[in-house]
């Protein structure tokens, strides 16, 4: 019995002292239960002790995330619009819509393609600093941010000028040998332009022709960037000289011959481009459908079906509709006792109506196969008051004048290019016999 009491008091003993040395008791000796702020306290107190204010880093401390300025360049392609490409490369809406309110944004309204837009942009921000649209080689136009938005300027690279000289002796075709010499399609469109009141470059063309011209290389950091104006000319066909010098008067540009006549004149030779004459001028023509002498009294231009047909001068539509053999039918009074009229048509420009005026090499019809025709060509007459004239040897009047003080200004300046075009040409010729006697 004893042994059993000692063992209960020994078991209830041992279990008080393990229950406090296991840190197990469920209250702190008072009688209130823990609260929710008793036990956030508790949890404080074990979670160590909690940092002074002063290590906390205050925002003027807090280092920015560093920006960089990316460059970017997109050549614009066919359906490009310029707020999906800007979205492309990262610019906002806003910002889009920022570059739209300056006046003159509506440079960007045209996107072309082989246009190139260029964008400075702060990365990861997608801040855009900069915009440029590249036009061409020599003009951007430029949006650079400021505090109120973004300010426009235009941007104009800066070109050198210099003159160059070529002269080609026509073998195969003026389009051919000009090519083969190094010069362009655009500057040989240049010269039939300045000439072709006196030379019918689809008819009068020659083996053996000569053309010489001065003319303006542009270039930008020494780089060829293309051609420019033609300053000089001397196209020599079939034995003819003819003249051109380029000269600015107070209302216009325009090409002179060294004694100051304008070359444009009244009319042009050919009012349909690079064709060829089919039929010429000729009072006792066998006609091709009835068998009979009837004399043609114009010039037939072989053309495909809807090559533009031109004004021949400056003038008033007479006539327009079908007009017998003549098939459509353009007749334009240019006053003077001065007509033209243009068969065959396939159709008619939609501004050509009766009574309207015409400037001369404005569209006014189209290359067809109407009425007593054996295949589409044009019909080209020329009268003066009413007399039928051959269009390709008829004598065409000047142009307006130079005026007096005009032409004493001019003379002396013709001159100097003349001796300009001399010079160059003997120059070219030195170096063509210095090549040649390298060959031998």
């Amino acid at each position: 019995m004893d042994k059993l009491l000692l063992s209960k008091g020994l078991f209830w003993t041992s279990l008080v002292l393990l229950l406090i040395g296991g840190g197990l008791l469920l209250w702190d000796g008072s009688s209130e239960p823990m609260t929710n702020t008793s036990k956030q306290s508790t949890a404080r107190a074990s979670a160590g002790p909690i940092p002074a204010k002063a290590d906390v880093p205050s925002p003027e401390h807090i280092k920015p995330i560093p920006q960089t300025l990316e460059s970017k360049t997109v050549l614009l392609q066919n359906g490009d619009s310029l707020s999906r490409t800007l979205n492309r490369l990262g610019v906002s809406n806003r910002q889009i819509a920022q570059l739209l309110q300056v006046d003159e944004s509506s440079v960007l309204s045209n996107l072309q393609p082989g246009q190139k837009l260029t964008t400075d942009i702060l990365v990861p921000s997608n801040d855009l600093k900069n915009l440029t649209l590249s036009v061409s080689r020599e003009r951007a136009h430029v949006f650079k941010q400021v505090d109120s938005g973004y300010r426009y300027k235009e941007q104009l690279t800066p070109i050198e000028t210099v003159l160059a000289y070529k002269e080609v002796t026509i073998q195969n075709s003026l389009f051919v040998d000009g090519a083969t010499a190094g010069i362009s399609d655009k500057l040989l469109l240049k010269i039939t332009g300045i000439f072709r009141w006196d030379i019918d470059f689809a008819l009068d063309i020659r083996q053996g022709d000569r053309f010489a011209l001065l003319y303006e290389e542009r270039f930008i950091d020494g780089e060829k960037i293309g051609t420019g104006h033609i300053i000089a000319a001397q196209f020599i066909n079939n034995g003819r000289v003819f003249e051109a010098l380029r000269y600015q008067l107070e209302q216009q540009t325009d090409y002179f011959t060294r004694d100051g006549l304008s070359l444009r004149k009244a009319f042009i030779r050919s009012p349909v481009d690079f064709t060829r004459v089919s039929s010429q001028f000729n009072p006792h023509r066998l006609h091709p459908i009835f068998k009979t002498s009837r004399p043609h009294q114009g010039v037939d231009y072989a053309a495909a079906t809807g090559t533009p047909v031109q004004s021949s001068g400056d003038g008033s539509v007479a006539f327009v509709g079908e007009m017998k053999g003549y098939g459509n039918t353009v007749i334009i009074d240019h006053g003077a006792g001065y007509t033209t009229l243009y068969a065959h048509l396939n159709g008619f420009a939609d501004h050509v109506i009766a009574g309207r005026q015409v400037a001369q090499g404005e569209t006014i019809a189209y290359v067809g196969q109407t009425g007593w025709a054996t295949g589409p060509h044009l019909h080209y007459e020329f009268r003066i008051n009413g007399t039928h004239q051959n269009p390709e040897t008829v004598d065409i009047p000047y142009d307006s004048p130079m005026s007096k003080s005009e032409l004493m200004a001019f003379l002396p300046y013709a001159q100097t290019l003349m001796e300009r075009l001399k010079r160059s040409r003997s120059q070219d010729m030195a170096k063509y016999l210095v090549r040649l006697s390298r060959k031998n």
